[in-house]
């Protein structure tokens, strides 16, 4: 399986904090700050939930939206033999954390909810079911002790982001809601710890504990794609499927995720 590259990594080297998605070095005395600071849960899950928010949006737009006009196709069944297609948006999800369960180097839990999900096993249950409705009358994120697990948690709202989830989840066979629109609260993405705050090395450990699940599910779907017998096998490289029947590596799609993401992130790194 291929890891990422060293410039996609967020690197401590040299008494600078390095983020190489930017390529912006930051003053000595600031990134030694950084690397002694301390967070609480509640804003490490902030940093890592912005990070999923824009993965998965481009994710859902510039490869499932723009890739379905291509040709390519997406299914909740992408993992079986005989289906040639990748995963649908909340699928991606699952397999990134599932990667980061397999390894299990860093304790971070993570997990897509509704009220109204495609799947029985999705539905939010007990404590998550009361926070999640508080979570539709507000919009806001709900942090929470799992007395029973000893971990704590935290649920962002999944927010209907792109044409393509509406349109699968209204049409699904199994789904108990059929009139999604833009801009629904659809989920929550719960997230778990067993601490209440971390360290800057435990920070970055969930950062690209994160990332690297991102991109070996990417790649997973590569290597997939790459023995489609009945479909046409799409090029991968630097070219996005809006430029044709094609995918970008997962250090392209990571680099954009970056890019995307780095202010934020390192803002939340820094505190400011």
């Amino acid at each position: 399986m291929k890891t990422l590259s060293k410039r996609t990594k967020l690197t401590y080297f040299g008494g600078l904090l390095l983020a190489a998605m930017s390529c912006t070095p930051l003053p000595e005395e600031t990134a030694s700050e950084a690397s002694d600071k301390m967070y609480s849960i509640e804003e490490a899950f902030e940093i890592v939930a912005a990070e999923n928010d824009v993965a998965r949006t481009l994710y859902t737009k510039a490869i499932v939206g723009a890739g379905k006009k291509q040709g390519l196709k997406f299914h909740e069944d992408w993992e079986k033999d005989e289906v040639e297609a990748g995963p649908l948006p909340a699928l991606f999800l699952r397999g990134i954390a599932g990667d980061i369960r397999k390894k299990g180097e860093v304790p971070l839990g993570l997990f897509l909810g509704s009220d109204f999900p495609v799947r029985k096993s999705n539905k939010f249950v007990g404590k998550q079911a009361e926070l999640f409705a508080a979570i539709r009358e507000d919009g806001k994120p709900k942090y929470f002790y799992d007395e029973e697990n000893q971990l704590y948690t935290a649920m962002f709202p999944d927010f209907a982001a792109a044409a393509p989830c509406v349109n699968c989840h209204n049409e699904h066979p199994e789904t108990t809601k059929t009139d999604w629109a833009l801009g629904d609260i659809m989920g929550a993405t719960t997230w778990t710890y067993p601490s209440d705050s971390v360290s800057f090395d435990e920070l970055q450990g969930i950062i690209m504990a994160y990332r690297d699940g991102a991109a070996a599910t990417f790649q997973t779907y590569l290597d997939k794609a790459a023995g489609f017998k009945e479909s046409d096998v799409p090029a991968v490289g630097a070219t996005w499927p809006v430029g044709g029947y094609s995918l970008p590596t997962p250090d392209v799609f990571l680099d954009s995720v970056n890019e995307l993401a780095s202010e934020k992130t390192l803002k939340g790194i820094l505190k400011i």
